[in-house]
This record gives C-alpha cells, sequence and structure tokens, in this order.
C-alpha cells in the first residue's frame, strides 16, 4: 500500500494545456514571430518556465517574456478554460477518506497554484505542496519529491521531522503521479515509484526513455490509481 501520494498540478491533476499552449503561442508570435507545433510545446510541459523560455526563444530578456506570457494568460482565462480533470475531484476524496496523505509538487509558483487551488475548489483536498520556490533545483532533480514528502511524513517519521535524511520505508510508501518526464524522472532520481496518467497529453516516452527515465506504472484513468495504492 502507498500512504504518500504525491501529484504534480499542471496536465496531472488540473487541465491548464489549452491556456498554456495559447499563452506559449503568443509570446511566440510576439518574439519569434511565428508559432511552433503543439508538440514541441507539450515537450516543455513540467520545466522550469524560465528554462523553457531561453530554449524556444533565445536571445530575449526572459523576464520580460516571462512577463509577457503570464500577463497574457491571466487575461485571457475564460469560464471552463481550465478545470479539474473528470474523476480527480473524487479520486482526492476517496484517497483522503481511505487515509492517504496527499502532496503536490509543482515547478509553478505558489501565487498561481494557490490562485488556481482555491478558484477550483481543492486546496482543503490536498496536505502539503511544494513550489517552484520552495526548492533551488528543479525537476526532474529529485528535490521536489524529496521536499513535498518530507513535509507529507513528518507527523509519522522523526527522521523527516528534524529535515533529515529520508527513511527507505518511507521512499517505499510513496508514488509520485505526473504527465511529464520531468515529473517521472524526479521520481525516479528521488527513488519512488512513479506513475505516468493518459488522460492529459500526448508524452514522448522514447524521448523520455533517451534521458533514462521509466514510470513504473502508467494510467488512463484517476480510478486505476486507486488499484495501485
Amino acid at each position: 500500500m502507498k500512504k504518500y501520494i504525491i501529484f504534480d498540478f499542471d496536465g496531472t491533476l488540473v487541465n491548464t494545456n489549452n491556456i498554456i499552449t495559447e499563452s506559449w503561442q503568443a509570446t511566440l508570435e510576439k518574439y519569434l514571430g511565428r508559432r511552433l507545433p503543439v508538440r514541441e510545446i507539450e515537450a516543455t510541459f513540467g520545466e522550469v518556465l524560465a528554462d523553457s523560455m531561453e530554449k524556444l526563444i533565445p536571445g530575449a530578456d526572459i523576464r520580460e517574456a516571462i512577463d509577457y506570457y503570464r500577463a497574457y494568460q491571466d487575461s485571457h482565462q475564460k469560464e471552463g478554460t481550465v478545470y479539474v480533470f473528470d474523476g480527480v475531484r473524487e479520486l482526492l476524496e476517496t484517497l483522503r477518506e481511505c487515509g492517504h496523505v496527499i502532496g503536490v509538487g509543482t515547478s509553478r509558483t505558489a501565487y498561481s497554484l494557490q490562485k488556481y487551488m482555491k478558484a477550483l475548489d481543492i486546496e482543503d483536498l490536498v496536505d502539503e505542496i511544494v513550489t517552484m520556490e520552495d526548492v533551488s533545483m528543479h525537476k526532474p532533480h529529485p528535490e521536489t519529491v524529496e521536499a513535498v514528502l518530507r513535509k507529507m511524513a513528518a507527523h509519522d517519521d522523526e527522521e523527516c521531522a528534524r529535515g533529515g535524511r529520508i527513511p527507505g520505508h518511507v521512499r517505499d510508501l510513496a508514488i509520485m503521479i505526473g504527465d511529464t518526464k520531468y515529473d517521472i524522472g524526479c521520481a525516479n532520481n528521488a527513488g519512488v515509484e512513479s506513475a505516468l496518467v493518459g488522460w492529459s497529453h500526448y508524452v514522448d516516452e522514447e524521448a523520455m526513455a533517451a534521458d533514462g527515465f521509466a514510470p513504473t506504472y502508467r494510467i488512463e484513468t484517476p480510478g486505476q490509481l486507486l488499484e495501485l495504492v
């Protein structure tokens, strides 16, 4: 049984794919004068925004480009643009009822994460969160999974409560759920099992494998996670 269930946010719990893609295309048009194939944009999902900007818009003022991207995203959201994936709310509720501890480990900012969680009424279904401001090394580095797992296990394990190493038995009780190679790589590097979701967007598993990452499981619906944990 898995006690500690760690979720990515974008593309895993919540469908932000369309607004993220639209914001990217608008930013690319402004700085490059052209759009990119959607799959090239999807390949950046899960990566820290600044790193993606440096790769896709070389030579641009990254801070300025990020501000433009975020302003576009904020001003073009309409009702229904961002929503909780079907079955996810029920999944979170069932996991809580069964005694699992739920965490979110994301490369999103704390401000935007909390804004979305409040608007979508899921903030009370998550026990612990770690955002990009909470770590110095980002996915696929293991720090995100380790930071949120340490917080999740702190009430049960003295070592974690002291901020020490995460014992092997705690890692064995954890699983990371995500939609990108960055999530799976983070879990692989942290020594915890992982599940790649199939309800979000296309994932190039060959590219993932080329980076040395592989999910422990693949799940097509939120309900399938209950069978694993």
